[in-house]
């Protein structure tokens, strides 16, 4: 599901479905022969008449889930749940209610039995919150704070193992949010679809922007350096991460690898995709010049996507971390590339010969975390590439790109210097440029994107939509996307906001119409 494109339109759709989907469901279904009793809820929520959620994290509490200060308190018949401090108030799950879908949560909270607490424990809760300001730049999407005041629960809401005090509650934790590790590895490959739908905004544009000299003739602006380099780079990216996808997923899923060696694979990958993508969108945004701000345009939503989803269901860098730090000390070992003798595998390697556990190791090594996992991702990426046959422009392209996030190595230990980086470079552009519309045709996404600046056909038919504003003296018009309205000095009408679809636009040329938050 993730892998489809039309998810990258609506990341925040994407978003319900996996907390409905992966962690409502997914934590109730398991439970469904010994609480046959749940079945009617499972039934709703297969059916779309409630919503999902998976309340863990708080305000104070993120990836520190042990501390979380939410309490269930047992009583007689049930459990009183509340939410002592502000802190304590479970943030950011879309649990904002919408008329006509009621929403349920699984939420947890500490748990008391006679004064004594009982460590972490899931609840089944119907839940209403307060909404967050909308998040700069996403998808539109009803994030909100929950915090509970008292309310009684029966006893059939606790989900848990026992009420008995558990061995190792850090253990039992784990048991229970299983499903978080597979949400970190499938939210990710909506970076699949994302690179593709910004390689072809970047192709499209630069073809169709054009520019004037002093001569006569207009050129487009796909004919400068400066614009050639992020496109084919933000191409190169989205062929070796699909290549590299099916192959992670696989890995991930395989029952001959040790849990943990398959969620370190789920972190590698995570923070190779977020990372390089976010990075490549910001370069290409900004050779969009104005219009890729905006958007409408999609590159500028889809770089906040891609940063949400590098927090959501693990932050990378504490991700990377963890994982840096257990395969230092020999705890477990990650899969070697198919292709061990590549330059990039080159450099994984040398990374975890060196490195160890020492005094300074919060100085010198847990800054190295995150290049680190996200070298070996680059090394696993390229190494599919080649088994899937990437065109050999776009590879050298891809591993330019990795080389570029670690420049220092590379000179000291493959001999590649500043110099020699540029005739690398200008080597694969050049063999790249005469198939760059092919690359385009065959990400095979076009009629996805519904950013205007692709065509004339598409600015047309979105410029046509706009509501045209007229100014008091009736000598000006503007047109825009957003209905606030303020006056200025002078008396006229001028318009504010960032750009925002009408709530009641209808469009004519596909567009999605996204409400004003």
């Amino acid at each position: 599901m993730q892998l489809d494109p039309i998810l990258v339109l609506d990341i925040g759709c994407n978003n319900i479905l996996a907390c409905h989907v992966n962690l409502f469901l997914g934590t109730l279904a398991p439970l469904l022969p010994k609480r046959p009793d749940l079945l009617p809820v499972v039934q709703r929520a297969l059916c779309g008449e409630i919503i999902g959620n998976f309340l863990l994290s708080e305000i104070g509490h993120g990836l520190d889930i042990t501390r979380l200060e939410t309490t269930a308190t047992k009583v007689v018949d049930g459990f009183i749940l509340n939410t002592p401090t502000q802190s304590a108030m479970k943030f950011m799950p879309p649990t904002t209610p919408v008329p006509g879908y009621p929403k349920m949560a699984i939420v947890f909270a500490r748990l008391f039995v006679d004064g004594e607490d009982r460590g972490v424990h899931p609840f089944l809760v119907w839940v209403k919150s307060v909404r967050l300001p909308p998040r700069s730049g996403g998808s539109p999407l009803d994030f909100a704070v929950t915090f509970f005041h008292r309310v009684k629960l029966p006893s059939t809401a606790f989900l848990g193992h026992g009420l008995e005090a558990p061995k190792d509650p850090h253990a039992l934790l784990s048991k229970y949010i299983w499903r978080i590790p597979i949400g970190s590895m499938t939210l990710p490959l909506t970076a699949v679809p994302s690179a593709k739908m910004g390689a072809t905004i970047g192709i499209d544009y630069s073809f169709r922007r054009h520019v004037q000299g002093k001569g006569p003739e207009k050129v487009p602006i796909i004919s400068f350096r400066t614009q050639q380099l992020p496109v084919l780079y933000t191409i190169a990216i989205a062929y070796v991460l699909e290549a590299w996808a099916p192959r992670a997923l696989e890995q991930f899923m395989s029952q001959e690898l040790l849990p943990e060696t398959r969620a370190g694979v789920c972190v590698v990958f995570k923070a190779t995709m977020c990372r390089l993508l976010t990075h490549h969108f910001h370069m290409l945004g900004e050779r969009l010049g104005a219009q890729g701000i905006f958007g409408y345009n999609l590159l500028s939503q889809m770089e906040m996507d891609i940063r949400g989803i590098s927090i959501a269901e693990g932050d990378i860098l504490v991700l990377s971390i963890r994982l840096f730090s257990e395969l230092l000390i020999g705890r477990y070992t990650l899969p070697p590339p198919t292709h061990a003798d590549t330059l990039l595998s080159r450099r994984s390697a040398a990374i975890f010969t060196r490195g160890h556990r020492d005094e300074r190791f919060n100085d010198l090594i847990l800054p190295q975390s995150e290049p680190a996992i996200i070298a070996q991702g680059c090394a696993y990426a390229y190494s599919c590439g080649l088994d899937a046959g990437v065109p050999r422009p776009l590879l050298d392209l891809f591993e330019l790109a990795a080389i570029k996030l670690d420049p220092g190595w590379y000179a000291e230990h493959a001999g590649i210097s500043a110099d020699e980086l540029l005739m690398r470079e200008d080597k694969a552009v050049k063999a790249a440029l005469p198939h760059l519309k092919l690359y385009g045709d065959e990400m095979n996404v076009r009629k996805w994107v519904n950013a205007p600046i692709i065509s004339d056909s598409a600015w047309e038919g979105w410029f046509s939509q706009l509501i045209a504003l007229k100014s008091h003296t009736g000598h000006a018009e503007q047109w825009s996307h957003n209905v606030d309205v303020s006056r200025n000095l002078h008396g006229s009408n001028s318009v504010i906001g960032s750009g925002h679809y009408l709530d009641q636009l209808e469009s004519r040329s596909g567009m999605n119409a996204q409400a004003k938050l």
